[in-house]
């Protein structure tokens, strides 16, 4: 019993100190990281110092991760290694020396990649791996690739020297062989499994933190992408890859993408333009009414139920349903959802197009083009300064590259917000774990926006989602009217619970307030408030297709009276909508949607009238898909036969939805030439 004791004490202890020399060989890692490609090949624009010590700290609660794994393989094979106790200490040192070698090399690596590709790992690696040797010599020509391969090679044999020596001089054979009690190492193994715990859930808890979502990033670019690290970085290219080459186009259609094509726009021919032309559509606006700040306000989960006249009673949406009452202020009866997460809807508004399926368009394993498409590329070819604001963290979904590839000037996130909130009497909490509470993000927002120059600003906000830990009462939500009318609803109804119908009561009159003050600041304004998707915190409603599958849009424009086009639409066409009420007659873009408004009333654009969301369609008369059927949206009773014929439409719509997302693969995966 002694022999093994103590063989499994030294091992731990050789275990501890594996974890802790490869933690700081991470460390080590990424401040050579910031001092070659941040200072002296100038990519750290903001070089302060705490900014620093924070990259270094969140980026080791991501490296830990891996370091655990290592650690948990290092004390498997010692355990292994027990049954040849001769060869343990030598199959030990072999891992060492191999942990040592792939942290050095994937680290080197993405510091030689950000100095070609000016970023992490990311789709570029997957051309670069695919060159041909002859091209990879040319560019090791340009870039130091040789150089620092002898580098890695120099390092990984200095840092397995220094790694030995200490080893041999904390474990000496009189320190390793000393009688052990049992129950000193049973102590030793506790210790040693909860730091492992600590690694790998990144926190002092049994429950693993999300750290692309928890972490408060720098605000340095270059300090934001180096966080993660190479081994996420890789992991999540890794992952993406296989999730997204999975696909096919005879996934999404049985056709050819020409014939495809020729049945979604209605052609005779199959056709021979690309895509984009398709596509492409021209402002019908004549106003000389000049728009000069526009607010694109994406609601977490501001959905049509809120809207329900059941809810009246305790002024649930009592504000938005004021503001939609104005002369300037319109909101569409039947509105559907483009996608049933907050990250693809965000896909879906940003970029224009089309949900495919669940993976995140930054996962798509893709190099993601330039939508012309667009909001933000549209909006900054007719001359605003783009801005985009959400209360939580940079790092989530890789917004920060992501909105700047689709045309956004400036990403706007938490640790702005916690700035812009130091010495100012906001209620506490002033965060959820999701970010920055929305009352702040719209303080933010009129401060931020120059009154002098024409800015578009795109908003996503987060209040409304679990966890919502608002300071309810601090607001005056009167929480025990809402509590009553909770319990005296039947609770077959299954109603949310009161905190949550005060987060939906307490947004509501906060984005309102927002809107009257930016409206008197800016007045030549156009206002959009949508939701991202369906409030899923209302269970009963689960069975009901259009309460699953609507969420409203209200535009307001203090100084336009547009027409109302459509009394359907879908995520997709509210940025058509906002370029025929921004844009000068004649111009030119490109849109999956088609515009719900127009201030030409004479000779406006036309609409569909038939609206293509996440999994259903919608018209001014019903919902539809094929599980659910046909959701009828006024009670009036149908005939039998206009039922049927309703079913027969609906159906063709619906073949119209699955087409586009059969061009909205092919144009992700194979670009806007259409071929057999």
């Amino acid at each position: 019993m002694k022999p093994l004791s103590n063989a499994l004490f030294s091992l731990f202890l050789k275990g501890f100190y594996f974890t802790f020399f490869m933690s700081l060989l991470f460390v080590f890692n990424r401040i050579g990281f910031i001092l070659y490609t941040g200072y002296y090949k100038h990519a750290l624009k903001n070089p302060i110092f705490d900014e620093i010590i924070k990259t270094l700290f969140n980026g080791a609660r991501y490296d830990n991760r891996v370091v655990s794994s290592l650690a948990i393989l290092f004390i498997i094979i010692g355990l292994l290694g027990l049954l040849a106790p001769k060869h343990q200490t030598r199959i030990l040192n072999i891992m060492a020396c191999f942990s040592i070698a792939i942290i050095l090399f994937l680290n080197i690596a993405n510091i030689v990649y950000y100095g070609i590709y000016g970023n992490v790992f990311d789709e570029n690696l997957l051309e670069f791996l695919h060159e041909d040797t002859l091209t990879i010599l040319k560019m090791s020509g340009e870039y130091p690739i040789f150089s620092s391969f002898s580098l890695f090679i120099i390092l990984s044999v200095l840092i397995s020297f220094i790694y030995f020596k200490l080893q041999n001089a904390l474990f000496k054979p009189t320190n390793v062989y000393q009688t052990t009690k049992p129950l000193k190492t049973f102590i030793l193994f506790a210790l040693f499994s909860l730091t492992q715990m600590f690694y790998i859930n990144a926190q002092l808890s049994f429950v693993g933190a999300s750290l692309d979502l928890s972490i408060e990033p720098a605000k340095d670019p270059f300090l934001m992408k180096i966080t993660p690290g190479a081994f996420r970085n890789l992991y999540l290219l890794a992952r993406n890859y296989r999730q997204s080459h999975n696909l096919k186009f005879s996934d999404f259609a049985k056709e050819t993408p020409l014939e495809v094509a020729k049945n979604y726009f209605h052609l005779k021919e199959n056709p021979q333009n690309n895509l984009y032309e398709l596509l492409s559509q021209t402002s019908h606006n004549h106003s000389n009414q000049k728009v000069d700040h526009v607010f694109y306000i994406v609601s977490e989960s501001l959905s049509s139920w809120h809207f329900n006249p059941k809810f009246d009673s305790i002024g649930l949406t009592s504000a938005l349903q004021d503001l939609v009452k104005k002369e300037h202020a319109h909101m569409l009866s039947a509105f559907i959802e483009g996608a049933p997460r907050t990250v693809k809807s965000l896909d879906v508004q940003i970029t224009g197009l089309p949900y495919i399926n669940d993976n995140n368009l930054v996962n798509s394993g893709v190099i993601l083009p330039s939508f012309p498409m667009a909001i933000g590329n549209i909006m900054k070819t007719l001359g605003y300064k783009n801005n985009f604001y959400y209360g939580g963290s940079g790092i989530w979904n890789k917004l920060t590259s992501f909105t700047k590839k689709q045309g956004f000037h400036a990403l706007y996130f938490n640790n702005h917000l916690l700035e812009f909130v130091k010495n100012k009497p906001y209620p506490k909490p002033i965060e959820s774990n999701w970010g920055v509470h929305d009352n702040i993000l719209f303080d933010y927002i009129l401060e931020n926006t120059n009154p002098h120059e024409k800015t578009f600003s795109m908003v996503m906000t987060l209040s409304n989602h679990a966890i919502k830990n608002v300071n309810l009462k601090a607001f005056g939500v009167p929480l025990e009217k809402i509590q009553q009318f909770v319990e005296k609803t039947p609770k077959s109804e299954n109603l949310p619970d009161a905190n949550s119908l005060g987060h939906i009561y307490w947004y509501d009159k906060v984005v309102v307030g927002f809107i009257k003050k930016a409206s008197q600041k800016f007045p030549n304004s156009l206002f959009i408030i949508t939701g991202d998707h369906f409030d899923r915190s209302y269970e009963y409603a689960k069975n009901d297709l259009y309460i699953i599958k609507s969420v409203p849009l209200i535009l307001y424009a203090p100084t336009l009276k547009p027409k109302k086009i459509s009394q359907v639409g879908s995520h997709l066409d509210i940025a058509p909508t906002i370029i025929e009420l921004v844009a000068p007659k004649g111009f030119q873009f490109v849109s999956f949607g088609k515009p719900l408004f127009s201030n030409n009333t004479t000779n406006p654009p036309s609409h569909p009238n038939y609206a293509l969301g996440y999994e259903a369609i919608a018209t001014k008369d019903y919902f539809y898909n094929p599980s659910s059927g046909l959701r009828y949206l006024n009670e009036n009773p149908k005939e039998l036969e206009d039922k049927q014929n309703d079913k027969i439409e609906a159906s063709k719509f619906y073949q119209q939805l699955e087409s586009l997302k059969a061009l909205s693969y092919y144009l992700l995966y194979h670009g806007a030439n259409l071929k057999d």
